[in-house]
């Protein structure tokens, strides 16, 4: 099992000419004055992701936005395109979490070469990658679940307790549209589960298998910048 870690960027320390061009032209003296960090929490596998965005929310003076990229099993998608829930069903919660992604295809679809960016899509967050069947899988798209991934209902866990004074429930609708901090949720489809020899990995380390996390990647940055005030030049 691959181990997690986190690194911590704090954004008057950044050199915004080492920025992806997409990103845009960053006010150098805007990022000096901002006060604010990014933790990045890699590759936080299945409930691990809960545990350690809990811990960072107790930890941090201010949470003021929760960025989920990841790769996801898609139902009705291409390998290699975006897509963006507004809507994941926990498996180990049994909650199901009704959100405003404050994501949309419109962020990612410039950004993308290759695949295409779908919004208003329904997730949802399983146990495990070896665990699904056809007859399992087509429970779910019938249920017009399109999205199959692991972390999303262990994030939205500790959002929840990050901004409510209680445990998050369990076996009911959460309504996760004012939580008091910026929220978005991004995926990008690794594989169809319907099909055969079909995934992401298959197309290696060259620019077409990373088109979709690059383009992610340049959404979720444009965006957290674009809220740290006028730092576009």
């Amino acid at each position: 099992m691959a181990a997690s870690s986190s690194t911590v960027f704090k954004l008057p320390e950044l050199s915004p000419s080492c920025f992806d061009p997409r990103v845009g032209k960053v006010d150098p003296l805007a990022l000096k004055a901002s006060h604010a960090s990014i933790v990045n929490i890699d590759y936080p596998l299945g409930f691990a992701s809960y545990y350690l965005l809990r811990e960072v929310a107790e930890q941090v003076g201010h949470l003021s936005g929760v960025y989920v990229m990841g790769k996801a099993a898609t139902l009705n998608a291409a390998v290699g395109d975006v897509m963006i829930c507004n809507s994941v069903f926990d498996e180990h919660s049994g909650n199901t979490y009704w959100l405003d992604n404050c994501f949309s295809a419109a962020d990612v679809q410039p950004h993308l070469v290759y695949g295409s960016a779908l919004d208003s899509q329904r997730a949802v967050t399983v146990r495990g990658t070896f665990l699904q069947n056809r007859d399992y899988l087509e429970f779910y798209y019938q249920g017009r679940y399109t999205v199959v991934e692991m972390e999303a209902g262990p994030f939205l866990d500790a959002c929840f307790e990050a901004s409510m004074p209680g445990r998050h429930p369990v076996g009911e609708n959460v309504n996760m549209t004012r939580l008091g901090f910026d929220l978005g949720i991004v995926h990008y489809a690794s594989d169809t589960p319907s099909t055969q020899a079909r995934t992401l990995g298959a197309r290696g380390l060259r620019y077409r298998g990373m088109d979709s996390t690059y383009a992610t990647d340049v959404a979720v940055a444009r965006w957290r910048l674009g809220l740290e005030g006028d730092l576009f030049a």
